[in-house]
């Protein structure tokens, strides 16, 4: 199982999921005015490092609970 994180800087957080999330691409995976993205990790640490460095509040998601 891999991770994967969803940065918004227009509502500042990154969110990091399972890689297997629903909530990844509820709303078609795709950022309409480039304020954001999503980006594969092979572990949580990896995910969380890379967090960290964004300076964006860090979350974890509510339904997959990484």
């Amino acid at each position: 199982m891999g991770y994967e994180t969803y940065e918004n800087r227009a509502n500042p957080h990154i969110t990091i999921h399972k890689d297997i999330c629903s909530q990844l691409r509820k709303n078609g995976g795709e950022h309409k005015y480039q304020q954001g993205g999503y980006i594969k990790f092979a572990s949580l640490e990896d995910a969380l490092v890379y967090a960290k460095t964004t300076g964006l509040d860090v979350k974890e998601c509510k339904f997959c609970k990484p």
